[in-house]
């Protein structure tokens, strides 16, 4: 069986009582008690996989219990996303962190750790969970699904980001010859297309704006407004929702760089459509609701109705 790694310190200390008397350090059996109320069973060893080392950036699915009994988590059932983690020494005897080092991609295996000494030490909590006796034992079952070095992950990231970035080009690019926009756009990418053009104060960074506006996805998708009517005709109405213009000083971060680049070329009583690319929008960030995915154009339809010194 495998030992855990933690530092080159404490692995020496623990092969030593491992090979004094293995068999009585583990309260649980078929486990060993790697370190104070840390205990590890391993299932699986895949010796063709890559070994987790350290500073890898490790996936893994995740099944926690209470006591091997109610279940906190089970990352099969909460939407497949699997818990990664960036793999680490242990820092403090009993530390679940330094369990991973050493498995390989394919492993599986069983911990059990004290419930204080994970939700305290490890999470950062104040305090375990009120539900969660100080004494209880959190049984954890894990398989390592990836495990890539952190500057290959940022490598492949980035890549991943100028393939969707390229293609997101793509597609505003047929968007605007089918609809005939040949507006150029702004050094950022910003396309304005003025619809009226306002006559009363003009917006500025620094000033207050109030804004309508309605905003929707390259393919029609409306996903905000804050035109009742519009809500309504798009199926977005919401009755505890006041819909009024909407307010925010501009220049100062408060919005998208699309938006305070577009609006600051308004004046009160105008008009315009701002299409706005991912790099001055929410970028690789999808937004709440899933409506907005990473790099999505969007498209607003705004209107300046008054401007506040």
């Amino acid at each position: 069986m495998r030992k855990v790694i933690f530092s080159i310190g404490i692995l020496s200390i623990l092969t030593l009582v491992f090979a004094c008397n293995k068999s009585a350090v583990s309260k649980f059996p078929g486990y060993e008690e790697v370190e104070g109320q840390l205990y590890v069973k391993y299932h699986i060893k895949e010796e063709n996989g890559k070994k987790v080392e350290l500073g890898d950036i490790v996936s893994m699915s995740m099944v926690y219990t209470i006591d091997g009994d109610s279940v906190l988590l089970d990352t099969r059932i909460s939407g497949g996303i699997p818990v990664k983690i960036k793999a680490d020494y242990g820092k403090y005897e009993g530390d679940i962190m330094g369990a991973f080092l050493g498995m390989n991609v394919g492993d599986s295996a069983s911990i059990i750790i004290n419930a204080d000494t994970f939700f305290i030490k490890t999470a950062g909590a104040p305090e375990s969970p009120y539900f969660i006796d100080s004494a209880s034992m959190l049984h954890f079952e894990v398989k390592i699904l990836e495990s890539i070095a952190e500057a290959d992950l940022r490598m492949a990231e980035q890549q991943k980001s100028a393939e969707a970035a390229s293609a997101e080009m793509g597609i505003l690019q047929d968007y605007l010859t089918e609809n005939g926009i040949s507006t150029p756009a702004t050094e950022s990418g910003l396309i304005f297309i003025s619809k009226t053009k306002g006559t009363g104060k003009k917006v500025e960074a620094g000033k207050t704006v109030k804004v309508f506006y309605e905003g929707r996805l390259i393919d029609g998708t409306y996903f905000d407004t804050n035109v009742e009517s519009v809500a309504k005709e798009q199926g977005l109405f919401n009755a505890q929702r006041t819909y009024d213009p909407f307010q925010f000083t501009v220049g100062q971060g408060q919005v998208i760089r699309g938006w305070d680049e577009g609006l600051a070329m308004m004046s009160v009583g105008g008009k315009a459509t701002l299409i706005i690319p991912s790099a001055i929008g929410y970028g690789a960030n999808p937004r709440p609701g899933g409506v907005i995915k990473p790099f999505n154009t969007l498209i607003f339809e705004v209107e300046v109705v008054e401007v506040i010194d």
